[in-house]
C-alpha cells in the first residue's frame, strides 16, 4: 500500500474575529479565514493538506471555538503547531488549541452539538466598543428614553415573553421556516438542547445574550432565531406565534428578521473525539 502523502493529522481550535472576512471558506478573490489560514500553514513551510471546518460560518460571524482539520507530512507537538501558526496569522485570527488527530479527520461530521451565541446591546446610544460584535437595539426616541443613563435589559425588551419563546423552541422541531429561502436541503428537522436569554450579560448593563445550542444548524437559523426572539421582545409578536412558526407547513415569511451578522459568535462545540476543550467564555 502506498505512503499517504499527508499521513498525520492535526486538528486545531481556531478563534477569530469575523468582522473582515467573507466567511471561513475559501472563495476566489475574497478574504476567508480558511484562506488566511492556508496562507499561514504555506508559510510554515510544513506541506499540509486543505483544512476541514466544523462550521461553515458566514461573513461577518466570529467564532470563539471553530474546530479545523488538515493533514501533514510532519509530526509537532502541539504547542510547536500553534506558535508556528500563530506567528504567520494576522491579528484577527489565532490558534487557540491544537491536538493530534486520526487520518482524514473531518471535524464536521464529528460535531455532536454546537453552542452560539447573537449579542445585542441596548439604550438611549449605540456603544461604539461593541459595534462588531453586537447589534444596537436603541430606544423609540421618546425624552424619557434618552434620559435612561444605566439601562438594564428589561427597560427595552419583554424578558419574560422572550423565556416563554425560548422554552417553546427548545426540543426537536422542524425548523424550516428558520432558514434561509437559498437553503434547499430536504431534512430539516433540528434539536435545540437550549434557548435561553441572558440578560446584562458580563456584568454589562443592557448587554443582551441569546444562546442556543442545538445538534445542527441550517443556513442563517441562528440569525433567525435571533431576530424573532428579540421581535417578540419588542412586542412585535407574540411568543405563542412560535407554535405556529414550527412544523412542516410553517413559511419562512411567517417568523422575524435575519438579524445581522455582526451579533453572531460561535462560542463552543462538542465532538465525538476526546478530550476538545470548549473554548474560554
Amino acid at each position: 500500500m502506498a505512503t499517504p502523502r499527508f499521513p498525520h493529522w492535526v486538528r486545531l481550535q481556531l478563534a477569530y474575529d469575523g468582522t473582515d472576512f467573507a466567511g471561513w471558506q475559501s472563495q476566489p478573490g475574497q478574504r476567508t479565514v480558511q484562506g488566511e489560514l492556508h496562507s499561514a500553514l504555506d508559510r510554515v513551510g510544513i506541506p499540509h493538506s486543505d483544512s476541514y471546518g466544523a462550521s461553515r460560518t458566514d461573513a461577518g460571524v466570529h467564532a470563539e471555538a471553530q474546530m479545523v482539520s488538515f493533514g501533514s507530512t510532519h509530526v509537532l507537538a502541539p504547542a510547536s503547531w500553534i506558535l508556528a501558526i500563530n506567528g504567520e496569522l494576522p491579528p484577527d485570527i489565532a490558534v487557540r488549541a491544537a491536538f493530534p488527530a486520526p487520518y482524514r479527520y473531518n471535524p464536521r461530521h464529528d460535531a455532536l452539538e454546537k453552542t452560539y451565541r447573537y449579542l445585542a446591546q441596548l439604550g438611549p446610544t449605540r456603544d461604539p466598543l461593541w459595534r462588531r460584535r453586537a447589534i444596537w437595539v436603541g430606544p423609540r426616541l421618546s425624552r424619557h428614553d434618552l434620559r435612561v443613563r444605566r439601562p438594564e435589559v428589561r427597560d427595552w425588551l419583554h424578558l419574560d415573553a422572550m423565556q416563554d419563546a425560548c422554552r417553546r423552541l427548545e426540543g426537536e422541531h422542524d425548523f424550516r421556516a428558520f432558514r434561509s429561502y437559498r437553503d434547499q436541503r430536504e431534512q430539516t428537522h433540528r434539536t435545540l438542547f437550549e434557548v435561553a436569554v441572558e440578560p446584562d450579560l458580563l456584568g454589562q448593563a443592557g448587554l443582551l445574550g441569546i444562546r442556543v445550542r442545538g445538534n445542527g444548524f441550517m443556513h442563517n437559523m441562528v440569525r433567525i432565531l435571533a431576530g424573532t426572539l428579540l421581535d417578540i421582545g419588542r412586542g412585535r409578536c407574540r411568543p405563542e406565534a412560535i407554535d405556529t412558526m414550527l412544523g412542516p407547513d410553517a413559511k419562512r415569511s411567517t417568523v422575524g428578521p435575519t438579524a445581522p451578522a455582526r451579533g453572531l459568535t460561535l462560542v463552543s462545540m462538542t465532538l465525538g473525539v476526546a478530550s476538545v476543550p470548549r473554548a474560554t467564555r
